[in-house]
C-alpha cells in the first residue's frame, strides 16, 4: 500500500518513548511506498533537532536519504498546481484551520491514488475527505492497520 507520511506519524516512529512508536514503525514497514512531502521533511527536521538534538536530526536525514535511494520512500514534488489544490482544500475545511502541510498531504493522497495517511493528527484527517476517486475517507495509520 502507498502511504502518505505526516510529520506526527514519522515523529512517533522515531521517538522510542512515544506510545505510538511501535505501531507507527509497523505501519511504515507495511507500506510498499512511503511518500513524504518536502514540507513534512522540514517540520520533521526542526522537531527532531529541537527535541533530540542535531546529531539525531542528521541521522534521520541519512536514513531518509538511504530509504529514498532504495525506493522504499519517495520525496514528493511540490508544484504550483499542488499549492493551488492545497489552497482549495484549506478553503473547504477553513473551520479546521488546516495548515498547508496537511492540505498538501490530502492532495498527495489523490495524486498517489491512496487513502492511507501515516498520522496521529486524527482531528484533521478524520474530518477531511479524499479529493476524488474511490475513497470516501482516509485510513489513518497506525490506527486503521489491519491485524
Amino acid at each position: 500500500m502507498i502511504v502518505i507520511a505526516d510529520t506526527s506519524g514519522l515523529l512517533a516512529a522515531i521517538d522510542r518513548d512515544d506510545k505510538e512508536h511501535n505501531a507507527a514503525r509497523t505501519a511504515i514497514a507495511r507500506a510498499s511506498l512511503l511518500v513524504i512531502s518536502p514540507m513534512v521533511l522540514a517540520e520533521l527536521d526542526y522537531l527532531v533537532a529541537k527535541h533530540f538534538g542535531e546529531d539525531t536530526a542528521m541521522a534521520v536525514s541519512d536514513n531518509l536519504a538511504t530509504r529514498t535511494r532504495k525506493r522504499d520512500y519517495e520525496i514528493a514534488e511540490i508544484t504550483a498546481d499542488l499549492l493551488v489544490e492545497a489552497k482549495a482544500v484549506r478553503s473547504r475545511y477553513r473551520s479546521l484551520e488546516l495548515g498547508l502541510t496537511d492540505a498538501a498531504n490530502v492532495v498527495l493522497a489523490a495524486r498517489y491514488s491512496t487513502d492511507a495517511i501515516l498520522t496521529l493528527d486524527r482531528r484533521h484527517f478524520r474530518t477531511a475527505q479524499p479529493i476524488a476517486g474511490v475513497h470516501t475517507a482516509f485510513r489513518l495509520l497506525p490506527d486503521d492497520l489491519e491485524a
